[in-house]
C-alpha cells in the first residue's frame, strides 16, 4: 500500500479525487488536509509516501508547502 494524503481546500475536489483513486487499490488515503498549515501537521504526523497537492489554497500554494519539506 502507498500511504497518501490529499491536500486541497475544496471539499468537492477532494471527494472527486477519492472517487478516482478507488480504481487504484494500492493507494491508501490516510488523511486529508484543507490548507498548507493543516498539511504540514498531517504530513509530519503520518509521513505519507505520496501527496496529492492542490496548487492554490487560501494560506499559500502547494509550492510553498513543498519548500517546507
Amino acid at each position: 500500500m502507498i500511504k497518501s494524503i490529499i491536500v486541497d481546500d475544496e471539499r468537492l475536489a477532494r471527494n472527486e479525487l477519492k472517487k478516482i483513486l478507488k480504481d487504484f487499490p494500492e493507494i491508501e488515503i490516510i488523511d486529508e488536509a484543507v490548507n498548507v498549515q493543516d498539511a504540514i501537521e498531517k504530513i509530519e504526523l503520518h509521513q505519507p509516501q505520496l501527496i496529492f497537492l492542490d496548487i492554490q489554497m487560501p494560506d499559500g500554494t502547494g509550492f510553498d508547502l513543498l519548500k517546507k519539506f
